[in-house]
């Protein structure tokens, strides 16, 4: 694991980072019940004092090449059993997240406040791996074995607010790469606009090992209602057995966020390479 920032990475002093999201997926642990989320929070709760409740995620693999569409089909699955929830484990600061669900391990850091600083990915990363080691101890002391990774995830939430750079949803242009107004009255300015983009992210011998997702959207800003761009980049894979993809994926949506915004916002991020 990278514990400093590589020299051919992109780096901003004022990143608009307001959330990560860093999660591994496994094979279902089939044995998994109710009881286990509170002995786990028995575990952790000095450290995350309080929990909420979430629908399961669905499985989420990129597979090359896609299997073709299945026709979509109402199914109603017979089980004696109710399925199990995908339980938060809160930090005592608000700012650390961990999401467990019995096929799926998440860590998130939010920032919650206007002084707030995103720590960067080394000790995001450092305190995933810190807390997955226990949730897998957690998981052989209680005899469920080793589990078997078989996706890794990792996502970064931006907020591009207006007042720097640009002013209105239809100055798409000011802020991303992906966008060019048209001249003349036709069609005029966007009032809003919104993207959704697939990249392979590929090995170093050339071959897809996951993928990038860019998700671009005009939102409004809840607490003033300013106008906002959210900014998702999501990247999926797998390589080795475990969490190896975590920094190819950084590198991918580092670089990335890199070349789809503008020089201009560059400059009010502070960008120190």
């Amino acid at each position: 694991m990278a514990t400093s920032l590589p020299n051919d990475l992109p780096d901003f002093e004022r990143p608009p980072v307001i959330e990560t999201v860093l999660s591994v997926q496994f094979q279902p642990l089939h044995d998994f019940r109710t009881a286990y989320f509170g002995l786990f929070w028995n575990r952790i709760r000095g450290a995350y004092p309080s929990t909420e409740e979430r629908l399961a995620l669905e499985p989420a693999l990129e597979q090359f090449p896609e299997p073709a569409r299945r026709r979509l089909e109402v199914q109603f699955p017979i089980s004696e059993r109710p399925p199990l929830p995908r339980v938060w484990y809160v930090h005592r600061t608000g700012n650390e997240l961990l999401q467990v669900q019995p096929d799926r391990f998440i860590r998130n850091w939010r920032k919650t406040g206007d002084g707030d600083t995103y720590p960067r990915y080394e000790a995001v990363r450092q305190g995933f791996d810190r807390d997955f080691q226990d949730f897998q101890d957690f998981l052989s002391e209680e005899e469920f074995g080793a589990i078997a990774v078989n996706q890794c995830e990792m996502t970064y939430v931006n907020h591009i607010v207006a007042g720097e750079g640009w002013t209105t949803h239809g100055e798409l242009d000011k802020v991303f790469t992906v966008w060019t107004p048209t001249s003349g009255d036709f069609p005029g300015d966007a009032e809003d606009a919104s993207v959704h983009a697939r990249f392979p992210i590929r090995s170093a011998a050339g071959a897809p090992i996951g993928r990038l997702h860019v998700e671009i959207q005009a939102a409004i800003r809840e607490a003033d209602g300013a106008p906002m761009f959210v900014a998702n980049f999501t990247a999926r894979g797998m390589i080795g057995q475990s969490t190896e993809f975590f920094d190819l994926g950084r590198e991918s949506i580092v670089k990335s966020f890199a070349a789809l915004t503008t020089p201009e916002m560059h400059k009010i991020w502070k960008r120190r390479r």
